[in-house]
């Protein structure tokens, strides 16, 4: 990934995007646990061929079940991405979290300057941006294989 990407990705997380999309995800399943005929248009048409009138109900059924295992195979890879997430900052060296907390985990949502970065954590501007590129580096390689698909989490 590239740095703008994993700066957007610290941003969402910050604002507890990816812990919301997680939500709206199990909310789908619980939805479609509870429904047991409701099945999506998309996957209904993408299911059946378009010469077929009629559906048997374990089509039905099999098309219900395959979408509720999709979704929550989704939902338990996004636990996993966030939990990895975690851990890397975590994970990282006291000086690099410290600068990657005080620049994107704001309470306002916004990225910190490095100005302000910088007099928050007593070292130059220049040693900051530093210890931000490494830390984005580290956790770039922690994340290495995840792929993010922001049109499907949004």
């Amino acid at each position: 990934m590239t740095t703008d990407q994993i700066e957007n990705i610290l941003r969402y997380h910050n604002q507890r995007g990816f812990k919301n999309d997680l939500k709206l995800l199990w909310g789908r399943i619980a939805d479609m646990k509870e429904s047991q005929s409701e099945i999506s248009s998309f996957n209904f048409k993408l299911a059946v061929p378009a010469n077929r009138n009629a559906v048997s109900s374990v089509e039905v059924y099999v098309i219900r079940n395959a979408t509720l295992s999709e979704t929550e195979m989704e939902a338990k890879e996004l636990e996993r991405f966030i939990e990895k997430l975690d851990r890397a900052i975590a994970d990282l060296p006291e000086n690099e979290k410290g600068i990657i907390l005080s620049r994107y985990f704001t309470k306002d949502g916004n990225v910190n300057e490095f100005k302000n970065v910088a007099i928050e954590c007593n070292y130059s501007e220049n040693w900051c941006e530093t210890l931000n590129k490494r830390a984005l580096e580290r956790i770039d390689n922690l994340l290495c294989g995840y792929k993010i698909e922001w049109q499907t989490l949004r």
